[in-house]
Parts: structure tokens; C-alpha cells; sequence
């Protein structure tokens, strides 16, 4: 008869011969797994070194592309615009190179840039009061909180076309009143707001950004503002910088809206050419373009 003694040797034998044996075949083991580790670290750092020297040789291409686009700028933009009234509309979270390199394509092309506002996160309100002066001004007083950005979209642009009975200066003049648009700048004089609306008249819709979406999202006001506008016959263009991070031009060329200029680089010279150009094409045939870098895009219109 095999004795309780005999059982748990034979038990503890086989529960050393188990670690002996983990403990030899890690020695051969460990290493050479050690070592596939070690390649393929190695292998990852060398291919982040070489993204990292592409990504410095591109910037370095890009500024010498932009230094470039600075010195013929003047060339093909001066005067191609001269006196065109321009409405600037942007939003907050568009970068400031955005806004910047917009303005100052639109001043080298010696375009009239009769106001510039941002819109504000009141269209957005979830406050009752906010939202019922909102339905108020444009015209829905019955209207969900959820459509109030696209209606007060619809509005502006209807104030903004000379194609309607609206008064461009009253509906611009309420938002702005009501803090559901902001001036950049000094904001327009009633001298100013008489003029909006009025034959010629050129609206700029600047979105996009960088990081997190914004709490009016692109779709929510600036596309549905482009889309009645071009609806309206009024000569837009829609313009984003090169790497925002949440889609805009995209949507109003996915949109295929026709009479429109889109640009998707236009924190760089050569978007702010574009931007010059492609509104100098628009107003002479009625032929809108997307330009820049992305998808579907050339890089410049056509010179005169």
C-alpha cells in the first residue's frame, strides 16, 4: 500500500522538475526574445527618425513654397478684385493664420472688405430666452432649438443677396446686437449696414480649426450659409486651413454646390492666392473651383 508520505514526494518532485525546467528553458528562451525586443525597438526608432527628417524636409519645402507664393503674389493678385465689396464671415476656433492670410490676399487684390464677423456659440444657446430672441430675428418663432444655426444661416444669407427683399444690414445688425455674431474689428457703421446685401457683393466663409470640434460645428452655420448663398446666386467662397481637424471644405464639395470656390489651405500664401483668383474666375464666368492640396483640388486657378 503506498503511503500519504509517498504522495506528496511525488507530488513536490513533479512541482520541481516543473520549475527546473521553466528555469532552464528560460535561459535560452529570455534571451532571444530579449533580442526580438531589442530589433524591434530599434527598427521603430530608425522609422521615426526618418518620418521625422520627411516631416522637417516637407516644412522646409512648404516654406520655400509659401516664400515663393509671397514674392509672385503681387503679380497675380494685384487689383484683380478692385473695389469688390467682401463680407467676411468666420468662427470661433478658426485659426488666426486663417483670418490673417484671408485679409490680406483680399487687400493685396485691393477687394473692399466691408465688414468681418465671427460667429458665436449663442446660436448654439441651450438657454430658452437666448433661443426664443433667436427664432425671433429669424423669423421662426415656432422653430426647434436643434434647426435655429441653419435658420439664422438661411436668414443672413437671404440679407446678404440682392436677389431678395430682405435688408442685409437689419438681419447682419440683429445678430450682432444679440451676441449671436461678433464684430472683428470695430464692426460696421449703419453707413456700413446700408451697404450689405447691395449688387457685386462677395461673402467669405472661413471654418475648420484645430482640436476638439467646436460647439457649432461646421454643419450646423458656415455650410448651410454657403450652400443658401450659392442657392441665392451670390458669388462664396469657403475656406479652411490645411490641417484642420474636423471637416468642412470637404462637406460643401461633397455637397457639389455649384458657383462656389472652395480653398483647403488657405492659412498658406498659396491659398490666399487661390482665394484671389478663384473669386476673380467666379465673378467673370459664374465658374466656381476648389483649390489647395487635398482631394479633388488644384493647386491654383487659372491666371488671367
Amino acid at each position: 500500500m503506498i503511503s500519504f508520505r509517498y504522495h506528496i514526494v511525488t507530488i513536490v518532485a513533479v512541482f520541481l522538475a516543473l520549475a527546473i525546467g521553466l528555469l532552464g528553458g528560460a535561459a535560452f528562451v529570455q534571451p532571444a526574445l530579449q533580442e526580438q525586443l531589442q530589433d524591434q525597438t530599434d527598427r521603430l526608432r530608425n522609422d521615426l527618425e526618418d518620418r521625422t527628417q520627411q516631416i522637417g524636409d516637407l516644412r522646409d519645402q512648404l516654406g520655400a513654397l509659401n516664400g515663393f507664393a509671397d514674392s509672385v503674389m503681387p503679380y497675380l493678385t494685384s487689383g484683380t478684385l478692385s473695389g469688390t465689396p467682401v463680407v467676411l464671415v468666420t468662427q470661433a476656433g478658426v485659426e488666426d493664420e486663417v483670418l490673417t492670410q484671408t485679409q490680406a490676399a483680399l487687400a493685396s487684390a485691393d477687394a473692399r472688405i466691408l465688414t468681418t464677423v465671427s460667429a458665436t456659440d449663442q446660436l448654439v444657446s441651450e438657454d430658452p430666452t437666448t433661443q426664443e430672441q433667436l427664432a425671433t430675428i429669424v423669423g421662426e418663432p415656432t422653430a426647434q432649438a436643434e434647426e435655429l444655426p441653419r435658420l439664422a444661416a438661411e436668414a443672413l444669407a437671404q440679407g446678404l443677396s440682392p436677389s431678395t427683399t430682405v435688408i442685409g444690414g437689419e438681419v447682419l445688425g440683429d445678430l450682432l446686437s444679440a451676441g449671436f455674431l461678433a464684430p472683428i474689428g470695430s464692426g460696421p457703421s449703419q453707413a456700413t449696414l446700408g451697404e450689405i446685401g447691395a449688387p457685386g457683393q462677395v461673402v467669405v466663409v472661413l471654418s475648420g480649426g484645430r482640436g476638439e470640434e467646436p460647439t457649432l460645428p461646421p454643419e450646423a452655420f458656415a455650410v448651410p450659409l454657403v450652400e443658401r448663398l450659392a442657392g441665392l446666386g451670390v458669388p462664396v467662397a469657403a475656406g479652411e486651413s490645411l490641417l484642420t481637424d474636423y471637416p468642412y471644405v470637404s462637406i460643401v464639395r461633397a455637397d457639389g454646390i455649384d458657383g462656389t470656390v472652395t480653398i483647403d489651405d488657405l492659412d498658406q500664401s498659396m491659398g490666399g492666392a487661390a482665394l484671389v483668383l478663384g473669386l476673380e474666375d467666379l465673378l467673370t464666368s459664374g465658374t466656381g473651383g476648389a483649390y489647395g492640396v487635398k482631394d479633388g483640388a488644384e493647386p491654383l486657378p487659372p491666371a488671367p
